[in-house]
């Protein structure tokens, strides 16, 4: 197949685009001019510049593609309206133009923050639930699966929905770990459920390879259930570091966020929107479903992911 990936150079879109190739797959990744291309730069795959919010770029990149694979989005916007300029609006200028390329199967990277929290982590979230996003990216991302949903009679189209990502290449969580390596354990919010990236970009390439109903929609994820205290304690042996537990209250985190959206010169990370999302009491999802329809099983748990991870950084010196 001739597989198009947007975001190609994102943390999940390269591990995707590498996954692809090493089954065989023709790979097409699209990018914006000023992306940073480390990750792809020796694959052996066709590079195209484009935009989601510019129809004409888009038709180009998608041209004769049989599988679609959108993980472009923005987690830490400049301008809030990005939430539902890139998240919402572009994915349904990307899902109409695949219409028009009659694209086989599209694939759209979605998030736990569109389904909102689980009541309780003996009562993880399901996909029959009814969605209550508490935040602006969460709410973007809605409205982008909505938007892509109400094509599945034009388009083949699954929606995958992953809690937090972690593992090689990604910069969000080495805030966390730099902490611990200093000492310093902070703890803060509830349970939540987590997936390494390998196993992220598994299961999207299941959800285009698997003969699912078109308008599917899948939680991904370990199926654990965790706290910042676990993961830190887990982390924490795998770099070999003592700390000092410290416990925020969830006004301190939304403070935090608030200052740190002041501060950035660019789109922060932790900010007002991230900051609602971590005050929450759980964030745990049921990949259940993915395991019996796509045939999903994670290769990694925490343990182990964590370990690979954390190696992985302090080869680079990152960590």
């Amino acid at each position: 197949m001739l597989a198009l990936v947007t975001g190609a150079n994102g943390f999940i879109g390269s591990h995707i685009c590498e996954l692809l190739l090493s089954k065989g797959h023709e790979v097409r990744g699209m990018v914006r001019m000023t992306s940073d291309l480390t990750w792809i730069r020796k694959l052996d795959m066709e590079l195209v510049c484009g935009d989601v919010r510019d129809s004409g770029s888009i038709d180009k990149a998608v041209d004769r593609a049989d599988w679609v694979f959108h993980a472009a989005a923005t987690v830490r916007p400049k301008d809030p309206a990005d939430y539902e300029r890139v998240n919402y609006a572009g994915a349904k200028t990307m899902a109409e133009s695949c219409v028009r390329a009659g694209v086989k199967r599209f694939v759209f990277l979605s998030s736990a923050a569109a389904a909102g929290p689980a009541a309780g982590p003996e009562s993880p979230k399901t996909e029959g639930e009814e969605c209550a996003p508490v935040s602006r990216y969460g709410r973007g991302k809605l409205r982008g699966e909505r938007a892509v949903l109400e094509l599945k009679d034009r388009l083949h189209s699954v929606v995958v929905r992953y809690p937090a990502v972690y593992g090689p290449r990604d910069r969000d969580s080495l805030v966390l770990l730099r902490n611990l390596k200093r000492g310093l354990r902070p703890v803060f919010g509830g349970n939540f459920s987590v997936v390494h990236v390998e196993d992220a970009a598994q299961a999207a390439v299941l959800a285009a390879e698997s003969d699912v109903e078109s308008g599917s929609v899948y939680f991904i994820s370990d199926g654990g259930s965790y706290t910042y205290d676990q993961m830190a304690s887990v982390a924490e042996r795998a770099i070999g570091a003592r700390t000092l537990r410290v416990k925020l209250p969830k006004w301190a985190v939304r403070a935090a966020g608030q200052v740190s959206e002041w501060f950035s010169r660019e789109g922060a990370i932790f900010n007002r929107d991230k900051a609602d999302e971590l005050t929450q009491e759980c964030w745990v999802c049921s990949p259940a479903k993915a395991q019996q329809e796509l045939g999903f099983r994670p290769k990694f748990d925490l343990e182990q992911g964590l370990a690979e991870t954390i190696a992985w950084y302090q080869e680079r010196r990152w960590l």
